[in-house]
């Protein structure tokens, strides 16, 4: 992989990503006293709240990562970086005119589901155009690729649901969720993690990466699930519902193994505040697995709150932060200080993470975590509560951290 400058945009222009991610991902913790734990799954207040954590953290730190390493993971420039002056701005407007729709007015969910779209639109197309200067065909860039598909349909999927809530047009809305959570969620999210972390793992946990083969396997089996769950809607609903549930399942067997088999493979071992979060996050996504699949089992919807709750937080969440402390500042060391090496002494890489910050948050966050998750097996607000003190101290930590990396020099 040949890592160029002038495959990334310039810092300072992704900037605004990271600390709009760490911004909104302090914001959504806070918003969490205001949500009872018991509230029904389709309540608007929580629905909001989902939105919020979504498009304000996992959607914003997903720009802000992917357009810097996508470029390097297919050794192409950008078709157009200039997009990302703007892309921001479409994606907060619409999230915040989708907020005041969930909790005021819903007339304003389709306004701001319109702005959203346009933001991803724009992403996924000029993502798709660059790939398409890629002269690196693998099973990886055919992920991204297959996971923008899913992000445009997820998006519009809910674009007709708002119109529905409206009384546009004369569909239940609810029909259409599972097309709308799943797409999102596992065919955009959690399939873009997946190929993504096949190239991170290696490059920063020095071990062996798995072939492209092997990849493909979870890659398309996941894929396969998707596109099932998308078709329940037209016909079969029972069966492809079901059968989509395995084939998910049996693609996150397939990509645990591969994540095994890259982690035994390390010849050194560094506990280093990456590894630590990447921890965290995999074990909450084995955990989230498992609690899901009891809950498809029992359809008791403490297991599902649960299980959502770990892979959001502690999967998506750990995942996120965990790679903002390593590709920060190698963005700030590469882009800003490698051109002076010759010219005047410069710091060492780990010297721009504040790692004892790092480690604190890190702490907090876990332990959050692990309250949270409890409590809401045990329906306790007041643990759940408890718990929430410590993600919002560690959330803001964490946009502490990310505002003093980025004012180190642009």
């Amino acid at each position: 992989m040949n890592v160029s400058p002038n495959f990334s945009p310039p810092i300072k222009l992704m900037a605004p990503y990271f600390l709009i991610s760490a911004g909104f991902y302090a914001l959504s913790m806070f918003w969490l006293f205001f949500i009872d734990i018991n509230l029904d799954i389709q309540d608007f207040k929580l629905i909001g709240w989902v939105h919020l954590y979504m498009l304000g953290f996992v959607m914003m730190g997903i720009f802000a990562a992917m357009a810097q390493l996508g470029p390097i993971v297919v050794e192409t420039k950008h078709y157009s970086v200039a997009i990302f002056k703007y892309l921001w701005i479409f994606l907060v407007s619409g999230l915040l005119l989708m907020l005041y729709g969930f909790y005021i007015d819903v007339t304003f969910l389709l306004t701001g589901g319109s702005l959203v779209l346009v933001a991803m639109l724009l992403y996924a197309g000029e993502f798709l155009l660059t790939l398409k200067n890629s002269k690196r065909k693998t099973s990886i860039t055919k992920a991204m690729k297959m996971s923008n598909f899913f992000l445009l349909i997820g998006i519009i999927t809910g674009l007709v649901m708002a119109a529905a809530f409206n009384g546009y047009i004369d569909i239940n809305p609810h029909d259409i969720l599972n097309m709308h959570t799943f797409g999102l969620v596992v065919g955009f999210v959690v399939l873009l993690i997946m190929g993504i972390s096949i190239i991170l793992i290696p490059m920063f946990g020095s071990s062996a990466r798995i072939s492209d083969n092997e990849f493909t396997n979870s890659f398309y089996t996941v894929a396969f699930g998707v596109i099932l769950m998308m078709l329940s809607i037209f016909f079969y609903k029972t069966l492809l519902e079901s059968l989509a549930y395995f084939f998910t399942s049996l693609a996150v067997i397939l990509y645990f193994y591969q994540l095994y088999k890259m982690t035994s493979s390390r010849k050194r071992v560094k506990h280093d505040i990456w590894a630590k979060s990447m921890y965290v996050a995999f074990s909450s996504f084995l955990i989230a697995f498992i609690l899901l699949l009891v809950y498809l089992s029992t359809e008791n919807i403490l297991y599902l709150k649960s299980g959502v709750w770990l892979l959001f937080i502690g999967f998506f969440g750990f995942v996120i932060i965990g790679n903002f402390y390593k590709v920060i500042p190698f963005l700030i060391w590469f882009h800003i200080y490698s051109p002076l090496i010759e010219e005047q002494p410069i710091p060492m890489l780990h010297e721009l993470l504040p790692t004892k910050l790092a480690q604190l948050q890190w702490f907090y966050s876990l332990s959050g975590l692990t309250l949270t998750t409890l409590a809401l097996l045990l329906t306790n607000q007041a643990l759940f509560l408890g718990g929430l003190v410590l993600l919002c101290v560690a959330s803001l930590i964490f946009f502490i951290i990310i505002l003093k990396i980025l004012k180190l020099k642009i």
